[in-house]
Protein backbone atom coordinates (compact mmCIF):
# COMPACT_ATOMS: atom_id res chain seq x y z
CA UNK A 1 0.00 0.00 0.00
CA UNK A 2 1.59 3.33 -1.04
CA UNK A 3 2.18 5.82 1.45
CA UNK A 4 1.94 9.02 -1.05
CA UNK A 5 0.49 9.12 -4.38
CA UNK A 6 1.61 11.49 -7.31
CA UNK A 7 -1.61 12.37 -9.14
CA UNK A 8 -0.94 14.88 -11.95
CA UNK A 9 -3.19 15.55 -15.52
CA UNK A 10 -1.32 15.18 -18.37
CA UNK A 11 -2.15 17.31 -21.67
CA UNK A 12 -0.25 17.47 -25.08
CA UNK A 13 3.63 17.14 -22.65
CA UNK A 14 6.30 15.38 -24.43
CA UNK A 15 8.48 12.24 -23.35
CA UNK A 16 11.21 14.59 -22.23
CA UNK A 17 9.05 16.63 -19.47
CA UNK A 18 7.31 13.59 -17.94
CA UNK A 19 11.07 11.50 -17.90
CA UNK A 20 12.10 14.53 -16.26
CA UNK A 21 9.23 14.76 -13.67
CA UNK A 22 9.31 11.00 -12.97
CA UNK A 23 12.85 11.17 -12.06
CA UNK A 24 12.97 14.34 -9.93
CA UNK A 25 9.51 12.89 -7.80
CA UNK A 26 11.74 9.87 -7.19
CA UNK A 27 14.57 11.91 -6.29
CA UNK A 28 12.62 13.94 -3.89
CA UNK A 29 10.32 11.83 -2.62
CA UNK A 30 13.59 9.55 -1.74
CA UNK A 31 13.56 11.52 1.74
CA UNK A 32 9.86 11.28 2.38
CA UNK A 33 8.50 7.71 1.89
CA UNK A 34 10.08 4.52 -0.55
CA UNK A 35 6.25 3.23 -0.77
CA UNK A 36 4.82 6.07 -3.65
CA UNK A 37 2.91 6.08 -6.49
CA UNK A 38 2.45 8.60 -9.54
CA UNK A 39 -0.18 8.71 -11.35
CA UNK A 40 -0.22 10.25 -14.50
CA UNK A 41 -3.69 11.05 -16.02
CA UNK A 42 -3.62 11.42 -19.81
CA UNK A 43 -6.79 14.07 -20.39
CA UNK A 44 -7.06 13.25 -24.10
CA UNK A 45 -3.77 14.57 -25.32
CA UNK A 46 -3.48 14.64 -29.37
CA UNK A 47 0.08 14.17 -29.59
CA UNK A 48 2.04 10.90 -28.01
CA UNK A 49 1.73 11.65 -24.31
CA UNK A 50 0.02 7.87 -23.58
CA UNK A 51 2.81 6.40 -25.07
CA UNK A 52 5.23 8.18 -23.22
CA UNK A 53 3.60 7.34 -20.05
CA UNK A 54 3.09 3.19 -20.86
CA UNK A 55 6.77 3.39 -21.61
CA UNK A 56 8.08 5.21 -18.56
CA UNK A 57 5.34 3.02 -16.35
CA UNK A 58 7.12 -0.78 -18.30
CA UNK A 59 10.24 0.51 -16.93
CA UNK A 60 8.86 1.80 -13.74
CA UNK A 61 6.27 -0.06 -11.68
CA UNK A 62 5.92 3.27 -9.29
CA UNK A 63 4.37 4.91 -12.66
CA UNK A 64 0.73 4.34 -13.79
CA UNK A 65 -1.12 5.70 -15.86
CA UNK A 66 -5.03 6.17 -16.71
CA UNK A 67 -5.90 7.64 -19.98
CA UNK A 68 -9.26 9.50 -20.56
CA UNK A 69 -11.43 8.67 -23.67
CA UNK A 70 -11.75 12.64 -24.16
CA UNK A 71 -10.19 15.76 -23.07
CA UNK A 72 -12.75 16.66 -20.17
CA UNK A 73 -10.72 18.78 -18.72
CA UNK A 74 -7.75 19.39 -16.04
CA UNK A 75 -9.81 19.31 -12.86
CA UNK A 76 -11.51 16.18 -14.52
CA UNK A 77 -8.33 14.60 -14.70
CA UNK A 78 -7.28 15.62 -11.27
CA UNK A 79 -10.84 13.96 -10.08
CA UNK A 80 -9.79 10.72 -11.71
CA UNK A 81 -6.78 10.17 -10.38
CA UNK A 82 -8.09 10.82 -6.74
CA UNK A 83 -10.82 8.22 -7.27
CA UNK A 84 -7.51 5.80 -8.23
CA UNK A 85 -5.14 6.82 -5.30
CA UNK A 86 -4.59 4.60 -2.55
CA UNK A 87 -2.18 6.44 -0.52
CA UNK A 88 -3.03 7.96 3.03
CA UNK A 89 -1.28 11.39 1.55
CA UNK A 90 -1.92 12.65 -2.31
CA UNK A 91 -0.45 15.34 -3.71
CA UNK A 92 -1.68 16.85 -6.87
CA UNK A 93 0.24 18.81 -9.31
CA UNK A 94 0.86 19.50 -12.73
CA UNK A 95 3.10 18.00 -14.76
CA UNK A 96 4.53 20.53 -16.51
CA UNK A 97 7.33 21.14 -13.79
CA UNK A 98 6.00 24.59 -13.11
CA UNK A 99 5.43 22.97 -9.74
CA UNK A 100 8.51 21.73 -8.55
CA UNK A 101 8.65 18.63 -7.14
CA UNK A 102 11.47 19.57 -4.51
CA UNK A 103 8.89 20.97 -2.45
CA UNK A 104 6.96 18.03 -1.65
CA UNK A 105 9.29 17.41 1.77
CA UNK A 106 8.20 20.55 2.60
CA UNK A 107 4.69 19.61 1.79
CA UNK A 108 4.60 16.51 3.86
CA UNK A 109 6.77 18.02 6.96
CA UNK A 110 3.78 20.68 7.20
CA UNK A 111 0.91 18.17 6.98
CA UNK A 112 2.64 15.90 9.72
CA UNK A 113 2.31 18.94 11.52
CA UNK A 114 -1.19 18.43 11.98
CA UNK A 115 -3.21 20.01 8.69
CA UNK A 116 -5.03 17.81 6.38
CA UNK A 117 -4.33 20.43 3.63
CA UNK A 118 -1.58 22.20 2.57
CA UNK A 119 -1.22 24.07 -0.88
CA UNK A 120 1.47 25.77 -2.15
CA UNK A 121 1.63 29.53 -2.67
CA UNK A 122 4.07 30.33 -5.61
CA UNK A 123 6.62 32.76 -5.34
CA UNK A 124 9.05 34.59 -7.94
CA UNK A 125 6.61 34.23 -11.02
CA UNK A 126 7.66 35.67 -14.08
CA UNK A 127 4.68 38.67 -14.29
CA UNK A 128 4.42 41.72 -15.80
CA UNK A 129 3.21 44.72 -14.36
CA UNK A 130 0.15 44.86 -16.14
CA UNK A 131 -0.72 41.10 -16.21
CA UNK A 132 -0.44 41.89 -12.16
CA UNK A 133 -2.80 44.25 -11.87
CA UNK A 134 -5.02 42.76 -14.24
CA UNK A 135 -4.77 39.31 -11.89
CA UNK A 136 -5.53 41.25 -9.23
CA UNK A 137 -8.23 43.10 -10.05
CA UNK A 138 -9.27 39.72 -11.48
CA UNK A 139 -9.37 37.55 -8.56
CA UNK A 140 -10.98 40.76 -6.00
CA UNK A 141 -14.29 40.55 -8.43
CA UNK A 142 -13.86 36.73 -8.38
CA UNK A 143 -13.82 36.01 -4.29
CA UNK A 144 -16.39 38.45 -4.25
CA UNK A 145 -18.86 36.84 -6.63
CA UNK A 146 -17.64 33.30 -5.54
CA UNK A 147 -17.83 34.00 -1.95
CA UNK A 148 -14.30 32.61 -1.12
CA UNK A 149 -10.94 33.44 -1.04
CA UNK A 150 -9.11 32.47 -3.54
CA UNK A 151 -5.04 33.58 -3.77
CA UNK A 152 -3.92 34.16 -6.81
CA UNK A 153 -0.83 32.26 -5.79
CA UNK A 154 -1.85 29.37 -5.32
CA UNK A 155 -2.92 26.81 -8.12
CA UNK A 156 -3.60 23.18 -7.80
CA UNK A 157 -0.34 21.63 -6.06
CA UNK A 158 -0.66 20.75 -2.88
CA UNK A 159 -1.20 17.78 -0.39
CA UNK A 160 -4.69 16.25 1.18
CA UNK A 161 -4.89 13.35 3.66
CA UNK A 162 -6.71 10.43 3.25
CA UNK A 163 -9.95 11.50 4.49
CA UNK A 164 -9.83 14.97 2.36
CA UNK A 165 -9.66 12.36 -0.70
CA UNK A 166 -12.74 10.35 0.28
CA UNK A 167 -14.51 13.57 1.54
CA UNK A 168 -13.91 15.07 -2.12
CA UNK A 169 -15.32 11.82 -4.02
CA UNK A 170 -18.13 11.94 -1.93
CA UNK A 171 -18.74 15.29 -4.05
CA UNK A 172 -21.62 14.63 -6.29
CA UNK A 173 -20.97 17.44 -8.29
CA UNK A 174 -20.33 16.92 -11.75
CA UNK A 175 -18.09 19.79 -12.18
CA UNK A 176 -15.93 19.47 -9.07
CA UNK A 177 -12.86 22.05 -9.42
CA UNK A 178 -10.57 20.78 -7.19
CA UNK A 179 -9.34 23.83 -5.27
CA UNK A 180 -12.48 25.26 -4.84
CA UNK A 181 -14.03 21.75 -3.94
CA UNK A 182 -11.14 21.24 -0.92
CA UNK A 183 -11.59 24.81 0.40
CA UNK A 184 -15.46 23.97 0.68
CA UNK A 185 -14.85 20.68 2.63
CA UNK A 186 -13.12 22.37 5.59
CA UNK A 187 -10.13 20.22 7.42
CA UNK A 188 -7.63 21.98 8.68
CA UNK A 189 -6.02 24.13 6.13
CA UNK A 190 -2.62 26.02 5.46
CA UNK A 191 -0.23 27.07 2.86
CA UNK A 192 3.80 27.32 2.38
CA UNK A 193 5.53 29.92 0.19
CA UNK A 194 7.96 27.96 -2.52
CA UNK A 195 9.59 29.76 -5.67
CA UNK A 196 7.53 28.57 -8.82
CA UNK A 197 9.78 26.58 -11.69
CA UNK A 198 9.58 27.09 -15.16
CA UNK A 199 7.94 24.95 -17.75
CA UNK A 200 10.14 22.13 -18.97
CA UNK A 201 8.88 22.51 -22.54
CA UNK A 202 5.61 23.21 -25.26
CA UNK A 203 3.00 25.89 -25.00
CA UNK A 204 0.95 26.40 -21.53
CA UNK A 205 -2.48 24.65 -22.28
CA UNK A 206 -4.66 27.30 -20.37
CA UNK A 207 -4.94 30.76 -21.97
CA UNK A 208 -6.78 33.61 -21.19
CA UNK A 209 -10.30 32.73 -22.73
CA UNK A 210 -9.57 29.34 -20.64
CA UNK A 211 -9.04 30.84 -17.49
CA UNK A 212 -11.83 33.45 -17.75
CA UNK A 213 -14.32 30.27 -18.59
CA UNK A 214 -12.94 28.38 -15.66
CA UNK A 215 -13.80 31.28 -13.21
CA UNK A 216 -16.92 31.84 -14.82
CA UNK A 217 -18.00 28.44 -14.19
CA UNK A 218 -16.23 28.32 -10.81
CA UNK A 219 -18.83 31.49 -9.83
CA UNK A 220 -21.52 29.32 -10.97
CA UNK A 221 -20.87 26.04 -9.25
CA UNK A 222 -20.22 27.52 -6.01
CA UNK A 223 -22.14 31.00 -5.35
CA UNK A 224 -25.32 32.48 -6.15
CA UNK A 225 -23.91 35.74 -5.77
CA UNK A 226 -24.83 36.43 -9.48
CA UNK A 227 -28.15 36.17 -8.93
CA UNK A 228 -27.67 38.78 -5.83
CA UNK A 229 -26.38 40.77 -8.35
CA UNK A 230 -29.45 40.70 -10.61
CA UNK A 231 -31.46 41.99 -7.76
CA UNK A 232 -29.33 44.97 -7.48
CA UNK A 233 -29.31 45.61 -10.60
CA UNK A 234 -33.06 45.65 -10.81
CA UNK A 235 -33.37 48.11 -7.51
CA UNK A 236 -30.47 50.26 -8.84
CA UNK A 237 -33.03 50.64 -12.30
CA UNK A 238 -36.20 51.21 -10.42
CA UNK A 239 -34.55 53.58 -8.16
CA UNK A 240 -33.67 55.71 -11.49
CA UNK A 241 -36.26 55.38 -12.69
CA UNK A 242 -38.69 56.88 -10.00
CA UNK A 243 -35.55 59.49 -9.80
CA UNK A 244 -36.21 60.41 -13.71
CA UNK A 245 -39.94 60.32 -13.03
CA UNK A 246 -39.42 62.88 -10.36
CA UNK A 247 -37.84 65.22 -12.49
CA UNK A 248 -39.58 65.17 -15.47
CA UNK A 249 -42.66 66.29 -12.53
CA UNK A 250 -40.60 69.02 -11.04
CA UNK A 251 -39.41 70.16 -14.61
CA UNK A 252 -43.30 70.50 -15.58
CA UNK A 253 -44.58 72.44 -12.26
CA UNK A 254 -40.94 74.73 -12.70
CA UNK A 255 -41.71 75.14 -16.76
CA UNK A 256 -45.44 74.84 -17.31
CA UNK A 257 -45.24 76.58 -20.67
CA UNK A 258 -42.99 74.61 -22.06
CA UNK A 259 -43.46 71.38 -23.66
CA UNK A 260 -42.18 68.38 -21.54
CA UNK A 261 -39.10 66.28 -23.83
CA UNK A 262 -41.21 63.21 -24.02
CA UNK A 263 -39.59 60.39 -26.53
CA UNK A 264 -35.65 60.83 -25.57
CA UNK A 265 -36.62 60.08 -21.88
CA UNK A 266 -39.12 57.04 -22.73
CA UNK A 267 -36.37 55.14 -25.24
CA UNK A 268 -33.29 55.72 -22.74
CA UNK A 269 -36.19 54.44 -20.19
CA UNK A 270 -37.07 51.46 -21.97
CA UNK A 271 -33.36 50.32 -23.67
CA UNK A 272 -32.48 50.44 -19.65
CA UNK A 273 -35.39 48.47 -18.28
CA UNK A 274 -34.85 46.06 -21.53
CA UNK A 275 -31.13 45.72 -21.04
CA UNK A 276 -31.31 44.88 -17.62
CA UNK A 277 -34.27 42.57 -17.46
CA UNK A 278 -32.32 40.55 -20.02
CA UNK A 279 -29.76 40.01 -18.31
CA UNK A 280 -31.36 38.85 -14.99
CA UNK A 281 -32.87 36.82 -16.87
CA UNK A 282 -29.95 35.95 -18.69
CA UNK A 283 -28.34 34.89 -15.00
CA UNK A 284 -31.27 32.75 -14.27
CA UNK A 285 -31.42 31.08 -17.47
CA UNK A 286 -27.98 29.85 -17.03
CA UNK A 287 -28.35 28.51 -13.54
CA UNK A 288 -31.55 26.59 -14.80
CA UNK A 289 -29.00 25.56 -17.53
CA UNK A 290 -26.40 24.48 -15.00
CA UNK A 291 -29.39 22.40 -12.82
CA UNK A 292 -30.41 20.82 -16.23
CA UNK A 293 -26.63 19.68 -16.59
CA UNK A 294 -26.59 18.25 -13.35
CA UNK A 295 -30.25 16.18 -13.59
CA UNK A 296 -28.54 14.22 -16.57
CA UNK A 297 -26.13 12.32 -14.13
CA UNK A 298 -23.85 11.98 -16.80
CA UNK A 299 -20.19 10.56 -15.42
CA UNK A 300 -17.20 13.20 -14.50
CA UNK A 301 -14.94 11.60 -17.06
CA UNK A 302 -14.53 8.27 -19.22
CA UNK A 303 -11.22 6.25 -19.02
CA UNK A 304 -10.45 4.10 -21.98
CA UNK A 305 -7.46 2.64 -20.88
CA UNK A 306 -5.18 1.55 -18.13
CA UNK A 307 -1.36 0.64 -17.66
CA UNK A 308 0.53 0.03 -14.36
CA UNK A 309 -0.75 -1.81 -11.32
CA UNK A 310 -4.44 0.08 -11.27
CA UNK A 311 -7.59 -1.41 -10.59
CA UNK A 312 -10.57 -1.65 -12.91
CA UNK A 313 -13.09 -0.54 -10.34
CA UNK A 314 -11.34 1.22 -8.04
CA UNK A 315 -13.90 2.69 -5.99
CA UNK A 316 -14.06 -1.10 -4.42
CA UNK A 317 -10.33 -1.13 -3.31
CA UNK A 318 -10.04 1.89 -1.93
CA UNK A 319 -13.20 1.41 0.30
CA UNK A 320 -11.68 -1.82 1.37
CA UNK A 321 -8.50 -0.17 2.00
CA UNK A 322 -10.17 2.81 3.71
CA UNK A 323 -12.20 0.06 5.96
CA UNK A 324 -8.77 -1.39 7.07
CA UNK A 325 -7.26 1.94 7.76
CA UNK A 326 -10.04 2.87 10.24
CA UNK A 327 -10.12 -0.61 11.55
CA UNK A 328 -6.47 0.22 12.45
CA UNK A 329 -7.04 3.25 14.27
CA UNK A 330 -9.60 1.91 16.40
CA UNK A 331 -7.37 -0.70 17.42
Amino acid sequence: MPHISIVTPVYNEVAGTLNALVDRLATALTSVAADYEVILVDDGSRNDAWDSICAISGANPKVKGIRLARNFGQHSAIAAGLDHALGDWVVVMDSDLQDRPEVIPELYEQAKAGYDVVFVDRAARPEGIFYRFVAATFYKLLNFLAGQQYQRQQGNFSIISREVVEAFRQVADSDRFYGGTVRWLGFRQTSITAPHGERFGGKPAYNLRGRFRFAFHLILGYSTRLLYVAIVLGLVMAIISFVMAANIVVYTIANPELPVPGWPSVMTAVFFTAGVTNVMLGLIGIYLGDLADRSKGRPRYVVQRRVGDLPKTATKKIESLAQQRRAHRVQ
